[in-house]
This record gives structure tokens, sequence and C-alpha cells, in this order.
């Protein structure tokens, strides 16, 4: 019903964040395109298997204020913010919620041009607590991971997080592999890249 989709990578400048990632994995991550409305950009990085990096960066282009891409200004490490699941019944994945007791938001619309022209639209899924992953169903638009950069492949994803045992139930009505620990909240990703294992840490 659901797979791990991408890890969402924050920096505050977008070029110097792809030269970073460039240098840890020995793969140039490929320009992405603006979230208009949302202050942000992207560029990314495929791990195959419809999987993929997603680094995130403020968008000078747009207004920041209010936007995501303020935050990701105001912050000048990198690190892993979020990371998504990707699900063609984003109504199923609510009643899932629903019945661990989890709120979530009202399903939204999201679009995008690709440098090349291509558009894409999807429709996002938020639970009010951002311990969770969010989700997304790519509708009928082709995927990322398809013409992004490969070379890498995701080999863990560690959260942590407070009370793992409801983490880990909730993962598992899911179907999605992802290790859980105890700790205060984030998210670290191992990557097997050209350059050898790597370890991308929590924002």
């Amino acid at each position: 019903m659901a797979q791990l989709d991408h890890l969402m990578y924050a920096v505050p400048d977008l070029e110097s964040g792809m030269q970073h990632i460039h240098e840890l994995t020995g793969v140039a991550p490929a320009m992405g395109g603006s979230h208009p409305g949302a202050g942000r950009r992207n560029a990314l990085l495929s791990f195959g298997n419809d999987q993929y990096l997603e680094i995130i960066a403020p968008d000078p282009a747009q207004q920041l204020s209010g936007t995501t891409g303020e935050l990701l200004a105001q912050h000048a490490r990198c690190g892993i913010r979020a990371w998504a699941v990707a699900s063609h019944d984003l109504v199923a994945v609510q009643q899932i919620a629903q019945e661990q007791k989890l709120a979530s938001r009202d399903v939204i619309d999201m679009a995008r041009t690709t440098p090349e022209g291509v558009a894409l639209a999807w429709q996002l899924l938020f639970l009010r607590d951002r311990q969770w992953p969010f989700f997304i169903d790519w509708q009928n638009s082709p995927h990322p991971a398809q013409s992004a950069p490969g070379g890498c492949e995701l080999l863990e994803l560690m959260v942590t997080v407070p009370e793992p045992d409801s983490y880990r139930k909730f993962m598992t009505r899911l179907g999605i592999s992802v290790t859980v620990a105890a700790g205060a909240l984030g998210f670290t990703a191992t990557l097997d890249t050209p350059n050898g294992p790597i370890t991308l840490p929590t924002w």
C-alpha cells in the first residue's frame, strides 16, 4: 500500500547544498524546480526504486515571509528535516491514522514544472505531529527518481522518537521498513555511494 518515497534534506542555500551533497556522495544532484507559494526550490538525487533525496532550500525568487523557505533560511545547518511515504490511496492512510488516534490535515494539491518543462502534480497528506512522515500520491506524474541522477542507494533510515513503540506500530500497519529507536526526535540516513557509505544527519 505504501513505501518510503523520499528524504527531505534541508539546506540554507541550494547551490552550496548541491555541492555539499556532490562532495559527500560523488554524485552531482540535478536542479529540480520551485514550489510556488511555498518559498522554496529543490534539487534531486535518485536512490533507485522510486526513492530519492530532495535537497530543499529557500527560493530567492519568491516572497519568503510566512513560508517554509523563511524557516529554511533561518538555519545555517544542513540535515534531514522530514521524510515522505508514497501511497496511491491517501484516504486509506487517513483511516489507518485515525485508528491509531493520529490527527491528520486535509489533503492538499501541489504542482511544479521541471527545468525541462514537464508539469508535475501531486497530492500531500500531513499528520499534525511533525515526528511522522508526510504522505504523497504522485497521481499520473512521472516519479522524480526516474529522471534524477543515480548511483546512490538508501541503506537505512533511522528515526528516533520519545515513544518508539507507537511509531513502530504505525509503520507496521503501513508496511514501511524503517529503524526506530528511543530518543529526541531526529532522522538520520545511511547511504551507499560511489564514495562509500555515508550518513546524513538530522536537521
